[in-house]
């Protein structure tokens, strides 16, 4: 029962941050012009909703990684631990191996040119940023499908109480 008050009082408590800094946003100098090209609009709080977005995808990280483990250990010593559901943990992380994989070639066979705030950017000039961030929208894509697939065959199989 603690665990299920300290979840929601956490959950609640990162919803409301989020919310103001989704606020400050959109509020607070959203039509700010950029410096070098006042066509393109800079808003003021950007930096504090990448900070924000970095701190949930780091937290989300870690916890998953700790979960994956703890499930692994556990999963190992109890009696339901056979079939399919006891090897979720495994399917898990094979899944998000292929997924960072396969955005790993994505991003090595990208040579396109980006238009970023006006200016032409070669992925050969910043291959480690675009290799980053080609890894990271594959694998979400990828993990994403899945997650859809198993959301829909969790619904098919699902016994009838």
């Amino acid at each position: 029962m603690k665990s299920m008050k300290l979840s929601s009082v956490v959950f609640t408590i990162v919803a409301v941050i989020s919310i103001v800094v989704l606020l400050l946003f959109a509020l607070v100098g959203y039509n700010t012009p950029y410096e070098e090209d006042p066509k393109f609009v800079a808003p003021k709080m950007t930096d504090l909703l990448l900070v924000w977005m970095y701190i949930l995808t780091a937290v989300t990280a870690v916890l998953a990684i700790i979960s994956a483990i703890m499930q692994a250990t556990k999963g190992a010593k109890t009696e339901k631990a056979k079939g399919l559901i006891g090897k979720t943990g495994l399917i898990s992380a094979a899944v998000l191996i292929i997924s960072l994989v396969a955005g790993f070639i994505a991003g090595a066979a990208d040579k396109d040119t980006l238009l970023i705030n006006g200016k032409a950017f070669a992925a050969a000039e910043n291959k480690t940023d675009f290799m980053i961030t080609d890894v990271s929208l594959v694998s979400i894509i990828i993990m994403l499908v899945f997650c859809v697939l198993v959301l829909i065959w969790s619904m098919l199989t699902q016994r009838k109480s």
